[in-house]
């Protein structure tokens, strides 16, 4: 184990020469003697000692005092002052360089030694300490992270990236304010709960999401946790916190993007459903329609040939109707298999809303169903097929209708939303509404709830609505209503319905 080396610093030959002699008595290696501070500067950088004993009094321009202070500044080496004055000037002064003993001459070999060690163990602690501080505030300073000490509800210390996160210059511009200054005021209330739960529980909050404002008052999203220690008796707050205003954004997208995936995938699925379902219908079509021909003809002529009794003529009617009605039904299959090519042209939907309530008054009138109409005019004129608009709403009417068996109230509504640049048309019914298990099947083929229905009425409204390039939505609350809203898109906004 290499010797602890000490250079002596005296300005009195035989003193310094006695004190070399004394040290190497003592195991220390003495590489040299100087006898000036500037000298002392001097082979201090060349031969590197683990202490220096240091005479105050000196010669020339740079006292001992004046040479301890230009060690620490450069070199940090632990540092003993020799001195055989006690005024209290001197002492004053050689406290300012933080020596690490002080002693008087004359002294014995003992307590030479016992300074030394202790001065060398204080170094040794104090370095270790100054390195562990100077690692943990790299750790802080240079976190990406921002971090905020919080006491007595004032910031006492900011790093450079909190200051960079809140929009601040420099971290100097927060010391002083509150963490209040950078919260939404509709949060308040929960982070002051949040705050004394902290203090008073003493248990760190973890990571959670939370919403600040930067210095401009500009929101961002955040992770924020809370961290209570004591320092010097009191009780502090680490707040931790991390912009996640990028991932919030990419999650985000992410979300839409698997949507958008899934709504492809149903797309597709749909697709060939219909494809397997367009083969099927159109092979059966050609094989029942004939039979249905030849029963609805055959029941005809035998009630314009025969004399038949009245309550043979009511089954021949109950032949007649299911075969009118099985026709219809294979049409609704073969459109909703087969769809055309919808021609659109410019139109009104007001007209076509208007015609809708005259078909639709005199049976809301025989149920005691109140029908409103509630339209803004003028409307911006949109491309559309009349006929088969017409088609889709009276679906979405009749379905109304048959959910107020007591009567209510039907309010069909139009307006035109400016912000998003469609006509909205609504339809919204005081009936028995739909169970939240079907409100996600009731567009699809063949789901019904009704025991006379074929499932196809709603779907084929809403490829009416697509093929206007149109959207749909229906909302409803059990024994509450159920709303149908249908959007259309504005391609000329600057024209008016006529």
């Amino acid at each position: 184990m290499p010797k602890t080396k000490v250079l002596v610093v005296e300005d009195e030959r035989i003193v310094a020469k006695d004190i070399q002699n004394t040290l190497k008595q003592l195991g220390y290696e003495v590489p040299a003697i100087a006898s000036t501070g500037r000298d002392a500067l001097r082979k201090i950088g060349e031969l590197h000692p683990d202490l220096v004993l240091l005479d105050i009094v000196l010669k020339g321009e740079i006292d001992g005092i004046e040479a301890a202070k230009r060690i620490r500044q450069k070199y940090k080496i632990p540092i003993i002052y020799l001195t055989a004055y006690e005024d209290q000037d001197t002492l004053n002064r050689a406290k300012q360089t933080e020596p690490l003993g002080y002693i008087l001459k004359p002294f014995d070999e003992r307590d030479l030694h016992t300074s030394i060690e202790m001065a060398l163990y204080k170094h040794q602690m104090e370095t270790r300490l100054s390195d562990s501080e100077e690692k943990y505030r790299s750790l802080v300073e240079y976190s990406p992270d921002g971090i905020i000490i919080h006491s007595n509800r004032t910031i006492t210390y900011v790093n450079p990236a909190a200051a960079n996160l809140l929009g601040t210059k420099t971290p100097a511009e927060l010391l002083g304010r509150t963490v209040m200054e950078f919260i939404p005021p509709e949060n308040y209330d929960l982070l002051t709960e949040k705050i004394h739960y902290v203090s008073e529980i003493r248990s760190a909050l973890p990571f959670v999401e939370e919403k600040f404002i930067k210095a401009d008052g500009n929101p961002f999203d955040v992770e924020v946790a809370m961290i209570p220690f004591q320092l010097e008796g009191k009780l502090e707050m680490q707040i931790v916190f991390r912009d996640i205003t990028e991932r919030k954004k990419a999650e985000e997208e992410l979300k839409n993007a698997y949507s958008e995936i899934k709504k492809t995938q149903q797309a597709l699925i749909n697709s060939e459903k219909l494809a397997a379902l367009g083969r099927f219908a159109a092979g059966i079509a050609h094989e029942i329609r004939n039979p249905l021909a030849n029963i609805s003809a055959s029941a005809q002529f035998c009630l314009n040939k025969y004399e038949i009794e009245d309550y043979m003529r009511k089954h021949f009617d109950v032949i007649l109707r299911n075969t009118e009605s099985a026709n219809r039904i294979i049409k609704e299959l073969l459109d909703f298999t087969s769809p055309k090519e919808v021609q659109l042209s410019p139109g009104s939907i007001t007209k076509v809303i208007d015609h809708v309530c005259e078909l639709a008054r005199p049976r809301c009138t025989k149920n005691e169903i109140e029908l409103i109409r509630n339209v803004r005019e003028p409307l911006p004129a949109i491309p559309i097929n009349e006929k088969k608009l017409e088609e889709a709403f009276m679906n979405f009417v009749s379905n109304a209708i048959e959910s107020m068996p007591e009567g209510g109230k039907l309010t069909i509504s139009i307006h035109d939303s400016n912000r998003e640049n469609r006509i909205m048309v609504s339809f919204q019914d005081t009936g028995c509404g739909i169970e939240k298990t079907n409100i996600d099947k009731v567009l699809e083929p063949f789901f019904t709830t009704k025991s006379d229905g074929t499932g196809l009425g709603l779907s084929l409204a809403y490829q009416i609505i697509k093929s206007h390039s149109g959207e749909l939505k229906i909302e409803s609350k059990t024994g509450k209503g159920t709303e149908v809203l249908v959007g259309f898109p504005v391609n000329n906004p600057g024209k008016s319905e006529q």
